[in-house]
This record gives structure tokens, sequence and C-alpha cells, in this order.
């Protein structure tokens, strides 16, 4: 199974989402689906409703029966398997085996990281589970009701946030594509949107990769031109040399310079080289408006969001709106590490680095929807 689609706190499911989601995971190639947990409502505990994909449920503590030690040992009655395309994962036994890949399916998992641990702190959590299940790549969970996304150097953790009651606008549902190492993060609109549709591509950290990938640039280009981007938002750390690249000639490029970047470029005056379609941001004003939606950029911030749990990202990010009114994302970067958080009226979101992992983004502006995904590098030629 390469592609999964994952759901999670359907709860009652009162707006009749879950079969538009399983509508999206059918028309995007999902081949199996995750559930995070938190099905209230057991008419919805259908198989038919989830159009007969295999289904892994997460159980949560109240959801499953004990033994005397008080550990979980299998599911309550009323939620035995409806089918056999239906499996359980349960407190204390989260690991899915499916072929020679493991993945981890709880419920709770995001919660500490939300209320009270630093991001750091929750990273070393993440690799504690890696290192105790070899060959695990891929964490899965729920409950926060809201968009998570941590790539980690072994294991990644994602929340699809919530398919009822999700913090923003919309159904949310998250498919992940395992062998292009690839996240979309989606959600079903309860309403037709107005407006032009655009989308906006996010980069960060590129520094020497010219000299490392001769391809790199016209296979992200490609990347691009694949996915509808119009516009190219770079977090920094761009080398001077790559500002102007042919092969962006096609967008409007809004870049981040280092205050010594700006600098050499005043001791050389070499603005007047820079293409018309490449646009500074401006370090006393960083905000990039594209139809509408306003992104604020400063490459350092993760420094600031590694200190905080997500509860007070969504606070610092809030601060950032006072200020910068109407703001609706905030990018970043400085760290290998790609980072989504979906604050309240605002989003977080640090691509990662192009230098290490090829890493972009792409943010959907009518659809509310993010994809991380990396560019493909060509395997190593047989050794003749």
């Amino acid at each position: 199974m390469s592609i999964i689609g994952l759901i999670s706190d359907t709860h009652k499911d009162e707006h009749g989402a879950t079969p538009y989601i399983i509508r999206e995971f059918k028309r995007r190639g999902v081949e199996v689906v995750f559930h995070c947990g938190d099905l209230t409502n057991l008419k919805h505990y259908d198989p038919k409703l989830y159009g007969d994909f295999p289904v892994y449920y997460a159980l949560t503590e109240n959801e499953c029966e004990r033994d005397t030690q008080g550990r979980c040992i299998r599911p309550k009655r009323q939620f035995m398997p409806p089918s056999h395309k239906w499996q359980f994962t349960m407190p204390g036994h989260r690991i899915i085996d499916i072929g020679d890949d493991l993945y981890y399916l709880g419920h709770k998992l995001p919660i500490e990281f939300y209320l009270n641990m630093k991001e750091s702190d929750f990273d070393e959590r993440l690799q504690k589970i890696r290192l105790a299940n070899d060959g695990l790549r891929w964490i899965c969970g729920g409950h926060t009701h809201s968009q998570t996304y941590r790539q980690g150097p072994l294991a990644s953790l994602v929340n699809p946030g919530a398919a009822e009651g999700s913090i923003n606008w919309g159904y949310e549902f998250a498919v992940v594509d395992t062998d292009k190492n690839q996240v979309v993060f989606g959600r079903v609109m309860p309403c037709p949107s107005v407006g032009e549709s655009f989308t906006v591509g996010v980069i960060s950290d590129s520094l020497n990769v010219s000299k490392l990938d001769v391809q790199f640039w016209s296979r992200l280009r490609q990347e691009f031109i694949n996915r509808g981007v119009s516009h190219i938002i770079h977090c920094g750390n761009i080398a001077l040399g790559d500002i102007g690249r042919p092969e962006l000639a096609d967008f409007e490029v809004h870049y981040n310079l280092l205050p010594e970047q700006i600098k050499a470029m005043n001791v050389a005056n070499t603005w007047g080289s820079v293409p018309k379609n490449w646009h500074q941001i401006d370090p006393a004003e960083p905000i990039v408006d594209v139809n509408g939606q306003r992104y604020y950029v400063k490459l350092d911030l993760t420094l600031e969001f590694m200190g905080l749990s997500e509860m007070g990202m969504d606070e610092l990010a809030m601060k950032i709106r006072q200020q910068y009114s109407m703001t609706n994302y905030v990018l970043c970067g400085f760290t290998s590490e790609a980072l989504y958080y979906e604050g309240q009226q605002i989003r977080i979101i640090n691509p990662g680095d192009v230098n290490h992992d090829r890493n972009f983004v792409t943010i959907c502006g009518d659809r509310h929807e993010i994809t991380f995904g990396h560019v493909p590098v060509d395997p190593l030629p047989p050794i003749e």
C-alpha cells in the first residue's frame, strides 16, 4: 500500500462529511484508510460508508476491554470488526504491519505536544517510537482537531485534522503517498468558494544546491508547473548566484535575503541585474500578498518555535497577525525538517530545506490545500 487516506475525529458526523472525504480518497488513488479515532456515532461504523476500503481504526481508551492490569486487550463488543476489511490498533498496541512497512496509528499522541511539550522534546519522543520499531516511517494521530505535520530524520508525524469540528473552516483529511514521500492536507469545503484559483510554491534554504544537483532547478520548475504554481516564495538562505534563475522565468518569485546578502548586493550594485519577475521581500515589512492572501516570511522564526509547545506557537502566530493584520500564513525555514501547524486563523509552515531533502510546499489558495513534496532524485546507476 503506497497511498494512505487519513481521517480523524469524525464524531457524530452531523454534516455528513465522511462520504465526501471518501470520494476525495477515491479521486486521489487511496488504497487504504487510516482512521485516527473518535467515531462516536455507531451508525457510521459501517464499511459501506467508507467505500469498502480496508480500514485501520485507532481505538480510544474507552473503546477497548482491559485485563486485570488495566491494559487494553481487545475492542469492546460494539466495536468488533464489522467486516474483514476493518482492523484495530489500541493503546499499547499501535503498530500496523502492511507488507514490509510499519506504521504507528494512535489517537492522542499529538495532545502532549499541543499542551505542554516543546517541539524539540516532541522530536525526541518521535525518535524513541521510531527506534523502538525498526523500519517505522509514519506516525499518525488525531484528537487536537488541527492539522499537523512534523518531518523527522527517521519518522514523520501526520495529524489529518478533524472531519467534524475542525478549528478552521471545512472538513479535514490528509493523504500520504509513501512512494513519493508526499503529504497532502486537504479539506472538503461546506460552501463553494468564490475567486480565482491559484497556487503558491514555497521553498527555503537552497544554499549551494546548484553545485550539488545541476538538475534541481529545472526539476523544481516542472514540479511547480504540474501543480499549477504561479508564485514562488523563497524563505531565505538562497545563494546570490541563484537569484534570477532562468528556470523560474515563468513564475513571480518573492525572495528573502539575509542582512549580509543585502549589504553585498549594495556594495556590488547588482540590483539592476535582477529580473523583473523577482521581488525582494522587504525586511521591515515581510509580507507577501498573493490574490489577497497574506504570507508573513521570516527565515529564522523556526528557532523561536523550537522552544514552544503548539499552544505557544499559536500564541506567537496570533501576535504576528495582530501586528500584520489579515495574515493567513507564517512561513519560515532554517532547519532541515518540514513543519506544519494549523492554528486559529493562521497556519505555520516550514517547508524544510532544499539542500538536504529537496523539500518544497505548495499552497492552493482557493481550496486551502497544502502539499509537502520532494523534488525527485534519480537512483544511482548500476555499477558495470
